[in-house]
């Protein structure tokens, strides 16, 4: 459904006498009028600089309280402020480019959370062989993170299934032609389990959350992604938005405080607004092709999402405790309402190659050899496919890369998401380097199945698709990574939620008695 802007609010017109004659005052009262001005501008201008982060609120959410919320604003605004049994169909609702909104994205994810939750944690998608060591191709890298948080924690030869370690060959033996690091139709790097030097990871152990990786490397990651992948759309990015770390550092090593939420409902959508990237003009353009779009959207999404996975569990070292941090969230989402978005539509995205693939992930192979695993995800698989078919059209493929320039379209989209998996590489934090990279592959995956494949080629005997164990496993632990998101995302609405109901409760009238 199309939307609209609503067009900012008018200027004030001139008063009648504003050009009148002011009668003469003496010099000494100039001075002082100049030196107060002087004071007052620059303390203006210190309060202007830090409110927006430091303070949260500054004099331009007054202005901005009068005019129509943007969409992408009034969107994160009415996530934050849902309330059970609210029916939200209208055009805010409606996450761009897809055919659902995002109550009823959530809806499914209420279906699918609990047989996604329970799939990762068996053997077969838990268990992941990741090159993590691969060098930066594109910088000099600035070194690792050695906190404890960043490191992860290999698994051992004897924990993994024998027939997975028998696949194993050596790199070397191709000799001067080494096995190539993807197909045609892959739209990541792939490096499957079968070769190179790649470590083998219990996902569960090793979660994506706060490490406290920040500063200039930690934001270069994002950066070079937006600006060098994005077809030449590169968005404003914050210093306190990059990174998988701490908040409370900048990419110069400052301090950098918290946004504070408003404890009123009225402020929240002018608060969003004060920190809106798109109120600077640097956000996605509206006619760049769709193509375009959805690159953007899947990459936006998938920054998005880490940070909230971050906000989520985050260490309070005041009470020794992980645990949701809601102005973090704000902060690093609430500057960046189009993310929230976003989430949301790389949910859909998903879903859709899920459906797709649906009849090949039926039938797919799935044994470890652990009896009881194996049963489970026999169990549980079924569950989760009929609960993504049931959900209907919510994305159209078929409507991408139809153009006389299509096929270059696609090549060129290709290359540039292989970049983002060489990209990841170059990441400090190990923990970091095997979320961005596991992440990068399942969206890829969902891409490659979306747009290499014909609707017929997972019909029948599947003997044209080629896709590898870890392509399968990073395709369901990012569905459940974006899951998870969704979830949060409602944990933090009943935070806020319960933020504004004890302000009312603290500012209520006294009873008289």
């Amino acid at each position: 459904m199309a939307k609209t802007r609503t067009p900012p609010g008018s200027t004030t017109a001139r008063q009648p006498g504003d050009d009148a004659p002011k009668p003469a005052r003496p010099r000494w009262i100039w001075t002082a009028i100049r030196i107060t001005a002087l004071v007052a501008a620059a303390a203006t201008a210190y309060i202007a600089r830090d409110s927006p982060r430091v303070l949260g609120f500054n004099s331009s959410v007054q202005e901005l309280s009068k005019q129509a919320p943007s969409q992408n604003v009034g969107f994160m605004a009415q996530v934050l402020q849902k309330s059970k049994g609210q029916n939200i169909c209208k055009p805010e609702g409606y996450v761009m480019d897809t055919y659902s909104d995002f109550d009823g994205i959530e809806a499914l994810n209420r279906r699918v959370a609990v047989p996604l939750r329970k799939l990762i944690k068996t053997k077969f998608f838990r268990t992941l062989r990741v090159e993590l060591y691969k060098p930066c191709q594109f910088w000099r890298s600035e070194g690792s993170c050695f906190q404890r948080d960043c490191i992860v924690q290999p698994l051992d030869d004897d924990q993994i299934p024998p027939a997975w370690r028998k696949q194993t060959v050596d790199q070397t033996n191709f000799g001067p032609f080494l096995r190539p690091e993807f197909s045609d139709k892959d739209f990541a790097i792939v490096n499957d389990e079968t070769y190179g030097e790649g470590v083998w990871l219990d996902l569960v152990e090793n979660p994506e959350r706060f490490t406290g990786y920040a500063g200039a490397g930690a934001n270069a990651i994002w950066m070079s992604i937006y600006e060098h992948n994005c077809f030449g759309v590169p968005p404003y990015i914050q210093d306190t938005a990059g990174g998988w770390g701490s908040q409370l550092v900048n990419v110069d090593g400052k301090s950098m405080p918290f946004v504070q939420p408003p404890r009123k409902k009225r402020d929240l959508t002018p608060f969003l607004e004060s920190l809106a990237e798109e109120e600077s003009g640097l956000t996605l353009p509206a006619d760049v092709p769709k193509e375009y779009r959805i690159f953007y959207r899947a990459v936006s999404g998938l920054h998005a999402s880490t940070s909230t996975h971050i906000c989520a569990d985050y260490f309070n070292a005041t009470s020794n405790k992980w645990e949701p941090n809601l102005n973090c969230f704000i902060a690093r989402i609430g500057a960046f309402p189009d993310r929230l978005q976003n989430i949301y539509f790389n949910f859909v995205l998903l879903t859709r190659a899920l459906q797709k693939m649906e009849p090949y992930l039926a039938a797919y192979d799935y044994s470890t050899n652990a009896k009881k695993e194996d049963l489970a995800v026999a169990r549980l698989m079924p569950k989760l496919l009929k609960a993504v078919k049931g959900a209907g059209l919510v994305f159209d493929d078929s409507e991408l890369f139809l153009a006389a320039n299509g096929r270059a379209l696609k090549a060129e989209f290709k290359d540039n998401f292989r970049n983002i998996s060489r990209i990841m590489d170059c990441t400090g934090c190990e923990k970091c380097r095997l979320w961005g990279k596991t992440q990068t592959l399942g969206i890829g995956t969902a891409l490659k199945a979306l747009f290499s494949y014909p609707d017929r080629a997972f019909r029948g005997r599947f003997t044209s698709l080629d896709f590898k164990r870890n392509e399968i496993v990073a395709l369901i632990t990012t569905y459940f990574q974006f899951s998870r998101s969704i979830e949060d995302i409602g944990v933090f609405r009943a935070m806020y939620q319960n933020l504004v109901t004890d302000w009312r409760a603290s500012n209520a009238a006294p009873t008289i008695t």
